[in-house]
């Protein structure tokens, strides 16, 4: 058996019994983790009231060898992200993440740019002026893009893009040919905005202008969604739920 130490967000739970949790974790230098959490839901528990859902902290696992649950042993709260609770905007968003995470990941294999990105999406997400990083709907839009693009990065689904034909407004995006830019429409392309493929062209190359207005933002989320949508091939509650119909 290994001990390790790690932090990590929590992202699912289930009542094990009585007194004790069984939770899915996605952590710094581990990457996702299903373990049981025994006596997490006692009163004078050593797990900081208990181990819930979108909560970041310091972690104590024992890895068994041959099988693919963990027992934690320690959880030590660092941040509740309490707009997460406050704000249904910031709700979905995070529901949404939790959910991407858990999907695209496999057990144990590490993604540190992704927890990275997930923390910071967690933690300025509808702040309303809060923090002063982010006081409007239009930050939290451009942080949920960045977490959707790092996460198809991470996952290996990176859309390859290309070059857009001056002087036109509309092109064709494929979604089954790797996320392309094409020329002419094809029966798996949609019709997309140039100022669209503009701005993830930005996320690709990390030049994201923040002056966007956020309407383009909006839609360059809603394709990254649907674009996730048939990279996986299924549409999750949670991405119906933010989005609505993605058509």
């Amino acid at each position: 058996m290994t001990s390790t130490e790690d932090e990590a967000i929590c992202i699912r739970h289930w009542d094990f019994s009585e007194t004790s949790q069984t939770v899915g974790l996605f952590s710094r230098t581990h990457g996702l983790i299903r373990a049981i959490a025994k006596g997490s839901r006692r009163e004078r528990g050593g797990f900081s009231g208990g181990v819930d859902l979108l909560t970041r902290a310091t972690t104590t696992t024992v890895i068994k060898p041959g099988t693919d649950l963990a027992t934690l042993t320690d959880w030590s709260l660092l941040e509740n992200f309490p707009n997460i609770r406050k704000e249904m905007r910031a709700n979905k968003i995070a529901y949404f993440a939790a959910d991407l995470v858990g999907r695209l990941f496999e057990a144990h294999d590490p993604h540190p740019n992704m927890y990275a990105a997930f923390v910071h999406l967690l933690r300025y997400i509808g702040c309303g002026g809060e923090s002063p990083e982010a006081n409007s709907e239009a930050n939290d839009e451009l942080r949920l893009l960045d977490f959707q693009w790092v996460a198809l990065c991470e996952a290996g689904f990176q859309p390859i893009l290309g070059a857009c034909q001056t002087g036109i407004d509309v092109v064709h995006f494929d979604s089954r040919d790797g996320g392309r830019v094409v020329e002419n429409q094809t029966s798996t392309s949609w019709r997309v905005r140039v100022a669209t493929i503009t701005i993830l062209e930005e996320l690709r190359t990390g030049t994201v202008n923040t002056t966007h207005n956020e309407e383009s933002v909006i839609r360059a989320n809603r394709l990254l969604a649907a674009y996730i949508r048939d990279s996986i091939g299924e549409e999750p509650f949670t991405m119906r739920r933010l989005f609505g119909v993605l058509t």
